[in-house]
């Protein structure tokens, strides 16, 4: 069943890419939790949404992560989709997914916020019990995003 979700997202997907869109790998760290690790995204324009070449753009779009805690010396791996918002090089957005820790699938959400290179992202897990952990990571962003141009998106 998730195989046909994500087989379908990628097929809507590809026809989106023709309007333009992104490939970004980033560094996320949080000082406190002692969390680090990275991410690649992959985002495209939606066409109906801002003037061709001008913005703003939003990016519908799907994460695939790794991160590290050397507190607690685990690592976990995670899949999001987002929507990301951008305009004169400032970005936001938000996004829900799933992470694989210990064996186990826990769900997680996140928003985020930057400019250019840099950003602030805030990710809350779901427990067992189904309570949202708050702040489970709460770091920052640096990523690096290789634009795909299209037809609508034009930096």
């Amino acid at each position: 069943m998730k195989l046909k979700g994500i087989a379908l997202f990628f097929m809507t997907f590809a026809s989106l890419l023709s309007q333009g869109g992104y490939i970004s790998i980033a560094y996320e760290f949080d000082l406190k939790s002692k969390q680090k690790g990275y991410q690649v995204s992959i985002g495209a324009a939606l066409p109906f949404i801002g003037e061709s070449g001008n913005g703003p753009f939003v990016f519908p779009g799907i994460v695939f992560g790794q991160r590290y805690s050397s507190v607690n010396n685990k690592s976990y791996s995670y899949t999001d989709y987002q929507i990301v918002t951008m305009t004169h090089g400032i970005w936001f957005g938000g996004g829900y997914g799933s992470g694989k820790m210990d064996g186990k699938k826990h769900k997680r959400r996140k928003h985020f916020i930057g400019w250019l290179p840099g950003g602030y992202v805030n990710e809350s897990t779901q427990t067992a019990n189904l309570d949202w952990l708050k702040g489970t990571f709460k770091g920052y962003h640096f990523g690096l995003a290789f634009p795909l141009i299209g037809n609508h998106f034009q930096p």
